[in-house]
């Protein structure tokens, strides 16, 4: 086991920056994505629908441990709080009244509350961070302190990379594999157009209330801190990207329902690929990182 002994630097921030093993363990993450995420799209055999729950939940564990080497554990847990209580609340009463999402409910199993599956809990927050990480990057604030503008902007730009995940995937999972089903249908897909401003909505709404905690303390990179790092930054952009082209290459892989994989690849090429490739590009680039 790797050792998860902490120091609390001059910013306040945990440094684990020295801790070799904990950042193979998130290379290793990384890569156990990448490789389920293939598997499924793959469309080998569809009992492998179940590596997306395993994606959900190492993205939740990679999440935990690349957030908690910048902000430490307690900050951690404190977004994991507020994502849950905001995201699971506007879900339930989606469900009940029809806002902000629309209409819906749930048929995939498991263990529930509000009605909602506790995995869509996980995924929400596991997809909300690494989207949080590629916001800063898309906007080259890696690590600062959120000040004016950047406390609203950042939720923002996070509101939009992640609801753009749903966009690419909502169809496949609702309107084909029936994870939940729209009462009404919608234009998009069988998905509803309400269904992405929710998202944007909703996603906004709990990285705000986080940025606004998060903004009264000191985030800024010293030459010894973990976020100075151009690998640092890397890692939650090529999960990003990696989901992506997941999407991509499934629009390759099926022979029915073609028009609903080929759309939603192509989609996901002119945002997911698109938005991953200058996160890249400005990690490559940036002066601030090492």
């Amino acid at each position: 086991m790797c050792d998860l002994k902490t120091s609390t630097n001059t910013n306040g921030s945990v440094n684990l920056g020295t801790n070799k093993m904990l950042d193979y363990f998130k290379w290793a993450c990384v890569l156990l994505i990448a490789i389920c995420t293939f598997l499924m799209r793959l469309n080998i055999n569809s009992k492998l629908q179940i590596l997306t729950r395993i994606i959900f939940v190492l993205l939740f564990i990679f999440a935990f441990f690349h957030g908690t080497q910048r902000y430490g554990i307690k900050n951690m847990l404190i977004w994991f709080v507020i994502t849950w209580i905001v995201s699971n609340g506007f879900e339930g009463l989606s469900i009940k009244m029809g806002f902000p999402f629309g209409n819906y409910h749930y048929t995939s199993p498991g263990p529930r509350f509000l009605d909602v599956p506790l995995i869509i809990m996980v995924a929400y927050f596991g997809l909300a961070y690494m989207s949080w990480c590629v916001a800063q990057v898309v906007t080259t604030h890696f690590s600062k302190k959120f000040v004016g503008a950047y406390k609203f902007l950042i939720p923002f730009m996070t509101a939009f990379v992640m609801s753009m995940w749903d966009l690419v995937t909502d169809p496949q999972a609702s309107t084909i594999g029936g994870s939940w089903i729209w009462e009404k249908g919608g234009a998009y897909y069988g998905v509803p157009i309400s269904n992405f401003f929710g998202w944007l909505f909703v996603i906004f709404i709990f990285m705000q209330i986080f940025t606004l905690f998060m903004s009264n303390k000191n985030t800024d990179i010293s030459p010894d801190n973990i976020t100075s790092k151009k690998s640092y930054w890397l890692q939650p952009v090529l999960l990003y990207l990696t989901l992506g082209l997941g999407v991509v290459l499934e629009g390759f892989t099926h022979v029915e329902n073609v028009e609903i994989y080929s759309s939603m690849a192509m989609v996901s090429l002119f945002t997911i690929v698109f938005t991953a490739i200058i996160s890249i590009l400005n990690i490559k680039n940036s002066t601030e990182l090492n």
